[in-house]
């Protein structure tokens, strides 16, 4: 024991004596120097993080002597991290149905390497993201974020630029408008460390950084489609300036379509984010390509995939007037989806369930005829039956897409005036080039969201609200020849259009929105049951009851939520939905739409009459009728299934034939 201390003694001492010729005072212009270093993009690119006011290991490495004092100083302004928080990946507590495993701690931090701990800038004027905090969690490649930079009493006009993660991607540059800023940020798998930088004519830059967790999703993917005629030119309608700077061809055409189906993406997922349900969002089918959304990016990346199909069919034939959607005299107006619909179905080939392909067609071919003042070879159409579900639109408004990101923002504030000499202004809402983009990526949206079952809603992208769909990537909004008035000053998220709470409820339980937090078996199909109880309805299901939508007359008057609540017997009383119908109504016919949390779904096209389908039994037993099954058109036959308090039904055999 004697000799351990004297040890540590001349341990102690020995690292004194290598101070004995250093002065206590020479720490201080080593700190001086490490406080006056700035965090510019430079940093990015070497890896190495340095806060405001903090201290940083390339710092330490710069030849300048350090003393235990010094060492000290540092030491008490670094900090090692906390256990990485686990990553909550979907709903808030009480909504979490997947399995715990999938929830663990990031796997991508290294708890053996010290590292800084990143920290929230001192400035107060530095970039404050309001969308999203820092460490969460993402699930596509590019993220819509919303922030403020300044001082809010004091707002300012300005630009924010986004660095990337060991300058990974090119920086962006975003416009400030009193204070407020929107961008698009890229994304890779993994940590992403991101640098906001706000310039300002008044003021010095200042700057802050967040990290943000991509994980990309294992869901069905949206397949993005352009179909050509057999004889196509493969061009699109396009101004003369245009054709000039950006061309018109079928390269220009994918990477257009491509930076449109991103915007789709990322609009989506902030959407379900404010819904609460997590930044799920749908992915795309991808490859390795030497392509990126950013022009000055030479990098090969994973993007989606645009497949090339060629139709049977000619020009002339899509460019039929007969067959165009828009034309009032047109006799075959829904010609263009069976186009369409035989070409994918060609192509893809799918055979079971499992195969189901949800596709975006843009039909390149499309034409604007100003004799007759008509689109050809359009229609915006979405759905679909069995395997192939889809949704086509022309690119009669492609020439006024982004191609890239740095784009969107003049894509979505181009006050040039639509000349219907040369292009189309389709449903006289698109008399610039900004208002013909909202119409063109918002509509094809919509057509989209019916191919994921969306109908028609009061509000939201499924009721043409896609005609401010500007407001959600931009800060301010440009002169509308629609309403003939100044845009918004400020486009605040109040203002922004959205998707129906309905649509969102769709998206969280759809294969195609799957995150890893969800049991795999949760979307494997579900089959409701209903039984009339007299004055109420019992809902049977194997998942869960997630929500309820009432109709009166196919029109939709109310709609309630079970989930996250896990209902697998629920019983609906006929009072309970008379009073969520309004007293004009009540004399039509009530419909109820239940859908499961297993993306299953059931109507009851005549809830009044369901509630009453019990039969009495010789003896005074009731016995209560459940739905009729079978293909219909053959005589009805009933059975009676005696149930007891020792025996359960399991399940029901039927043969036909010599089966």
């Amino acid at each position: 024991m004697l000799s351990k201390l004297k040890l540590t003694n001349l341990r102690r001492r020995s690292r004194q004596s290598l101070n004995t010729g250093s002065d206590t005072p020479e720490a201080h212009p080593s700190a001086h120097a490490l406080d006056s270093h700035r965090f510019g993009p430079d940093d990015i690119t070497s890896g190495v993080t340095i806060t405001p006011g903090g201290s940083s290991a390339s710092a330490m490495s710069t030849g300048i002597p350090w003393n235990d004092s010094a060492r000290a100083s540092v030491s008490s302004q670094q900090s090692v991290p906390p256990v990485p928080p686990k990553p909550n990946l979907e709903e808030p507590p009480g909504e979490d149905i997947g399995s715990p495993a999938l929830r663990r701690q990031s796997t991508y931090a290294n708890p053996h390497i010290q590292i800084l701990q990143p920290v929230q800038p001192v400035s107060p004027s530095a970039p404050r993201i309001l969308s999203i905090s820092d460490g969460s969690w993402a699930f596509a490649s590019v993220l819509l974020v919303f922030g403020q930079c300044g001082l809010p009493d004091r707002p300012q006009d300005g630009v924010v630029v986004v660095h990337h993660h060991h300058g990974s991607f090119p920086p962006t540059s975003w416009p400030v408008f009193d204070g407020f800023f929107r961008a698009i940020v890229y994304l890779e798998p993994g940590p992403n460390k991101l640098l906001f930088e706000y310039t300002c004519s008044r003021a010095p830059p200042t700057k802050s950084q967040m990290t943000i967790h991509m994980m990309p999703l294992a869901a069905p993917p949206l397949h993005l489609v352009i179909l050509l005629a057999s004889d196509s030119p493969a061009t699109f309608d396009c101004p003369p300036d245009k054709i000039k700077t950006q061309g018109n061809g079928l390269d220009t055409a994918i990477k257009k379509f491509r930076m449109a189906a991103y915007l789709w993406q990322a609009y989506t997922a902030e959407e379900m984010a404010k819904n609460k349900f997590g930044r799920r969002t749908f992915r795309f089918e991808e490859e390795w390509a030497s392509e990126s959304i950013s022009y000055r990016d030479k990098m090969p990346r994973m993007v989606p995939k645009v497949h090339i199909i060629c139709s049977e069919r000619t020009v002339a034939e899509i460019r039929d007037l007969d067959i165009a959607q828009q034309n009032p005299t047109g006799k075959r107006t829904g010609e263009l989806w069976n186009i369409a619909y035989q070409a994918v179905e060609k192509y893809f080939a799918p055979k079971t369930a499992y195969e189901r392909k949800h596709i975006a067609v843009l039909i390149l071919d499309s034409k604007w005829d100003p004799a007759s003042k008509v689109i050809t070879g359009h229609a915006a159409l979405g759905g679909g039956s069995g395997l192939i579900q889809m949704g086509i639109f022309g690119s009669h408004s492609l020439h006024s897409w982004p191609t890239f990101i740095e784009d969107v923002v003049p894509s979505l504030t181009d006050c040039t005036r639509t000349d219907t000499r040369i292009v189309a202004n389709d449903a006289g809402q698109s008399g610039s080039y900004w208002e013909a983009c909202c119409i063109g990526v918002g509509a094809f949206l919509h057509e989209v969201g019916h191919a994921f079952g969306c109908p028609h809603q009061p509000s939201g992208i499924m009721v043409r609200d896609y005609t401010r769909l500007n407001r959600s990537f931009v800060m301010r909004e440009s002169y509308s020849t629609r309403t003939r008035s100044p845009g918004l000053r400020l486009c605040m998220p109040k203002d922004e259009c959205h998707w129906h709470r309905l649509d969102i409820l769709r998206f969280r339980f759809h294969p195609c929105f799957k995150s890893a937090s969800d049991p795999p078996s949760i979307f494997e199909g579900d089959n409701p049951q209903v039984y009339g109880v007299g004055a109420a309805a019992v809902i049977v299901s194997s998942t869960g009851v997630a929500w309820v939508e009432i109709y009166v007359d196919e029109t939709l008057q109310h709609y309630f939520e079970v989930f996250p609540k896990v209902e697998r017997n629920l019983t609906i009383s006929v009072p309970e939905v008379l009073s969520k119908v309004p007293p004009s109504e009540k004399s039509g016919k009530i419909k109820l739409s239940v859908f499961t949390i297993g993306n299953g779904r059931l109507d009851v096209n005549d809830f009044l009459t369901t509630a009453q389908s019990f039969i009495k039994l010789p003896g005074g037993e009731k016995a209560y009728r459940g739905m009729i099954l079978g293909l219909g058109g053959g005589a009805p036959t009933e059975a009676i299934l005696p149930i007891g308090t020792n025996r359960v039904l399991n399940n029901i055999r039927v043969y036909f034939g010599s089966a």
